[in-house]
């Protein structure tokens, strides 16, 4: 069984038309009225309103050389690869959800392929299994925040978080004042599922090493904690809030894998995964997945990794 169909109603507790990842856009070209000229003449400008057609949302202000490309086709585009690379992929359990973000603004879709799981043995939860699998995420926005995007990643089906690796950049990108389509290869979709048989080595590795909290403390105050060099500072700077919250992740995820890397691990990506946030939270969370892949490359984090 498998759903790799655009979800035109996402399920929330509204189901608003604004859950909708299909909807036209329209294009107004900005104007302002000279009042220094005698007869109040228009001008128009090199800006352009994109505002939803069905609900008169406004969604961004571009150049003229924004495209405005539609959600459900760059799904539709990955779908198709899904397609080709997987010619018997409706015999594999695979599940969609698409998320579109302040009225249209945003929008990601989350891809799992269910059959591709990795297990990790001697963990279960509430009886089964816990277990890796290939996730491909795809994000765009017409506000001008996000271009098009497309990841593969994978997902820790017990905490829900999500997996980084310090080479998982988005395999794909590219900007709406491109002229060029996004494109995506099947060769690369089965990259990505390499990459995912290769991180569930690295997985059981990390279960095998062991670390100290000293040095476990240090790892996170000189990544993920660090804060930029202030001019005038003698001392080494990182933020408090940070450590502490990075502690009480590291606790939990002690006392369930013990001292090892792993443990370390599952910190690091439980952060990204779930901020705690007064601001957006899908923002938030980008850019601190992107602070564990620096992670993962750090001297601190290869010291404890040998």
């Amino acid at each position: 069984m498998n759903n790799l169909a655009i979800n035109k109603e996402l399920p929330n507790n509204l189901l608003t038309i604004d859950q909708s990842a299909y909807f036209d856009v329209e294009k107004h070209q900005l104007k302002y009225t000279n009042e220094l000229d005698e007869e109040f003449n228009d001008e128009y400008v090199n800006r352009y309103a994109l505002v939803r057609q069905d609900t008169g949302q406004l969604l961004g202000i571009h150049s003229e050389d924004y495209i405005v490309r539609p959600y459900s086709v760059l799904a539709e585009k990955v779908n198709d690869v899904i397609k080709e690379a997987l010619p018997d992929y409706e015999e594999f359990e695979i599940t969609t959800q698409d998320h579109v973000y302040a009225n249209g603004r945003k929008y990601r879709r989350d891809i799992n392929f269910w059959n591709k799981d990795i297990q990790i043995e001697s963990f279960k939860h509430k009886g089964q299994q816990e277990k890796i699998i290939p996730q491909i995420r795809i994000y765009s926005s017409l506000d001008g925040q996000w271009g098009q995007q497309i990841m593969f990643s994978s997902m820790y089906m017990w905490c829900m978080n999500g997996m980084v690796r310090p080479d998982w950049t988005f395999t794909v990108y590219n900007k709406h004042s491109s002229r060029k389509d996004i494109s995506y290869s099947v060769s690369e979709f089965r990259s990505g599922l390499q990459d995912h048989e290769d991180l569930g080595n690295e997985m059981f590795k990390m279960l095998q090493r062991k670390v100290n909290t000293s040095d476990v403390t240090e790892l996170f105050r000189k990544t993920l904690a660090a804060k930029p060099y202030k001019k005038g500072l003698d001392i080494e700077h990182d933020s408090i809030l940070v450590l502490n919250h990075l502690d009480n992740l590291w606790c939990k995820y002690n006392d369930r894998y013990g001292s090892t890397l792993f443990a370390v691990y599952q910190t690091a990506t439980d952060w990204a995964t779930h901020p705690i946030t007064r601001g957006s939270v899908y923002n938030v969370s980008r850019k601190r997945e992107k602070a564990v892949a620096n992670m993962l490359s750090s001297k601190q984090w290869e010291s404890m990794y040998v």
